[in-house]
């Protein structure tokens, strides 16, 4: 009679053990409800806003380009191809510009302004890139015949920060990229990153919003406000409380949580055998 009891015991600290491990599995898995209920996502058309890069073609439909050169000219801090600045001479200008083979670049200074040649100051935060397109077209007719007006951004970067593979920032040459992607090019989620719990911030000219996110759950971020990302963003993946623990209270946490669970697998499969070998030699 003394024999069942220790049983019981050795097979319930199996059990809980098992448990245990499941929902530490359970955590890493994403999407877990609502894959098959998706509906399609509506992709906006990206607004400029202050700081960002644009790149703006000038052409003639005739064959005369001289008309269009004027136009051209750039000089100053520049807008990088990732959307970045770099320095150069002084133009004078509210915003800065450069030449590139893709046209010319330039970045929206504070007041929400570029300044091309000529033309001054063209206001472009709040607008689309087709918005500034048709403003410039008409702007242009005066002076260029038949005019073609191409208006890019230049790349779009977010900041991913926390408990990812390489926190950042991430640069993107698409226009509509999305919370899955930025959390994909910096490396996916660490072991110890807080799935459940990722933060959005959001930052559009002055104006500030926050999203809480849940990879596990469900699958609900796919028709967020915050599934595709615009200029500027962060995202913050917090740590679970394990790996807290592991950073704040005890560095060598993790060894003795592993001496621990390998001591208790012992002592269940040491009880297991005990009884086994008692219940047989009573028969």
């Amino acid at each position: 009679m003394k024999k069942i009891p220790l049983f019981l015991i050795s097979l319930s600290i199996l059990i809980i053990y098992s448990s245990c491990t499941q929902k530490l599995y359970k955590d890493y898995n994403l999407f877990q409800k609502g894959m098959d209920s998706l509906k399609n996502y509506d992709y906006k058309v990206p607004i400029i806003q202050n700081n960002d890069g644009l790149s703006i073609q000038i052409y003639s439909a005739t064959l005369s380009q001289d008309q269009v050169a004027v136009f051209n000219i750039g000089g100053g801090s520049v807008a990088g191809t990732n959307g970045g600045a770099t320095s150069g001479a002084s133009s004078g200008t509210s915003s800065s510009s450069t030449n590139s083979n893709n046209g010319q670049n330039y970045l929206v200074d504070i007041n929400g302004e570029i300044n091309i040649p000529v033309l001054g100051k063209i206001k472009a935060t709040g607008f689309t890139t087709e918005d500034i397109r048709n403003d410039l077209i008409t702007k242009l007719i005066p002076f260029v015949k038949d005019p073609i007006v191409i208006v890019k951004f230049v790349g779009m970067k977010v900041n991913v920060l926390g408990a990812v593979g390489h926190p950042g920032i991430q640069t993107f040459s698409s226009l509509n990229p999305t919370i899955i992607d930025a959390i994909a090019q910096a490396g996916d989620f660490a072991d110890g990153a807080k799935r459940k719990e990722v933060y959005l911030i959001r930052d559009i000219n002055g104006k500030r919003s926050s999203y809480k996110l849940n990879f596990v759950s469900d699958a609900s971020i796919f028709n967020s406000e915050a599934f595709q990302l615009v200029q500027n963003d962060l995202i913050y993946v917090p740590s679970n409380d394990t790996k807290l623990k592991l950073v704040n209270q005890d560095p060598d946490l993790q060894k003795k949580l592993q001496v621990a669970q390998i001591f208790v697998q012992a002592i269940s499969a040491l009880a297991l055998v005990v009884n086994t070998y008692f219940l047989l030699k009573k028969f």
